[in-house]
């Protein structure tokens, strides 16, 4: 008020020019905002993509591209801008008849059910111990039963890694390894009639794709949109760093983090929701709920499994997807065949969107950075070997 107050004392034909100095004077540059995450619904040449996304100094925001993904190699397509990323995972791995309580892993993906790869397993949030003890107990003395004279191998393995790494949940989180056998049983456990309770909440959480059997890993290859050399148009190429699969049984739940490298997000099977903000709102959403937990020293940098106890986790569906989480989040939802790209340093949350008990969701991802083939990338240098745990 003061200013518009001695503008008044003025002559009426200065008063306008003093508005428009003081105003000039006062005004500083804002950062631009957005309110949504960029969607493209059409098919992209790998030209355009990176035209789109591509990291530089002044990374624009997340982009979520509708239906890239295919599961069959195109054949017969003379339009150059159609691109689609070759995923056969999507086609392979997953039945396509998906039945309310119905098996849904192929024959093919089960022949490769003793490679071992990291779980996490969550209880039910606010649940009683016992009855999830129960739960677990029941799917011991059924795999015990099934797979006495069928194939006991797999049985003993299951029972010596996967039942104890389910009860060791105590904490209300675990992390163990042991065979992709484990989530196939579980999905036929959850197929049983009568109804159960089905298991949910099992994880294949951050399995390096490098580690997988190498039949899987050609179900999985690098897209072609980081892998194509640089051109006149768009003199990029990308530095891959990590890639991961997620694969488990819903609901699934990764709380606040942020990533040092641009996010290439694949939907293999259902659908998950991810909330976002840029770095500097989403390091304050960071600091503000550490603070309140008690934290106020914890690093962004470095998370490990404390983002996922009981404490930390519901302090963080709480503020991020909770009915008082801010406004400013920005949100994603993604199904089979959708691309997500979360660009470096932005902060989100993601967690399946229809979680339905027992149901299967899938993902694979790919961390890498652009650069200019004439410069020299640098990869790198994890707090704890890779990027945070829990990314997708």
């Amino acid at each position: 008020m003061r200013p518009l107050k001695l503008c008044s004392y003025a002559p009426p034909p200065i008063r306008p020019l003093l508005a428009k100095r003081h105003i000039a004077k006062v005004a500083t540059p804002q950062p631009p905002t957005y309110d949504t995450v960029e969607e493209i619904d059409d098919r992209v040449a790998i030209n355009q993509f990176r035209r789109i996304v591509a990291a530089t100094e002044k990374q624009i925001k997340p982009v979520l591209f509708r239906r890239q993904i295919v599961g069959d190699a195109l054949v017969g397509s003379n339009e150059p801008i159609k691109l689609s990323i070759y995923l056969p995972a999507i086609q392979k791995w997953f039945k396509d008849d998906v039945q309310p309580r119905g098996d849904i892993l192929s024959q093919y993906f089960k022949q490769y059910s003793t490679c071992n790869v990291p779980y996490e397993f969550i209880r039910s949030e606010g649940d009683n111990p016992s009855v999830v003890d129960d739960d677990v107990g029941a799917f011991k003395t059924w795999l015990e039963r099934t797979y006495s004279l069928e194939n006991p191998t797999t049985r003993d393995l299951l029972l010596r890694h996967g039942i104890a790494g389910l009860d060791n949940a105590s904490s209300g989180f675990t992390r163990f390894d042991a065979p992709l056998a484990l989530l196939d049983a579980a999905v036929q456990y959850n197929a049983l009639e009568p109804p159960i309770t089905p298991i949910s909440r099992l994880y294949i959480a951050q399995a390096s794709l490098s580690d997988l059997p190498e039949a899987l890993q050609l179900d999985v290859p690098t897209p072609e949109v980081l892998t194509a050399p640089a051109t006149a148009e768009t003199p990029l190429t990308a530095d891959i760093y990590s890639s991961s699969l997620w694969l488990g049984l819903e609901p699934t739940f990764t709380p606040w983090h942020r990533d040092p490298n641009d996010n290439l997000f694949c939907q293999l099977r259902g659908f998950k929701t991810v909330r976002l903000l840029p770095p500097a709102p989403g390091l304050r959403l960071f600091k503000s709920v550490m603070a309140a937990l008690g934290k106020q020293g914890a690093s962004p940098h470095i998370r490990a499994a404390e983002m996922m106890e009981r404490a930390e986790r519901q302090a963080w569906r709480d503020a991020v997807w909770g009915p008082h989480a801010s406004q400013l989040l920005l949100e994603a939802v993604v199904g089979p065949g959708d691309v997500l790209v979360i660009p470096k340093g932005y902060w989100h949350s993601v967690k399946s969107t229809a979680d339905e008990a027992g149901a299967l969701n899938a993902s694979v991802n790919w961390w890498y950075r652009w650069r200019s083939p004439s410069s020299s990338g640098t990869a790198p240098v994890w707090s704890n070997g890779g990027p945070a745990r829990g990314t997708s």
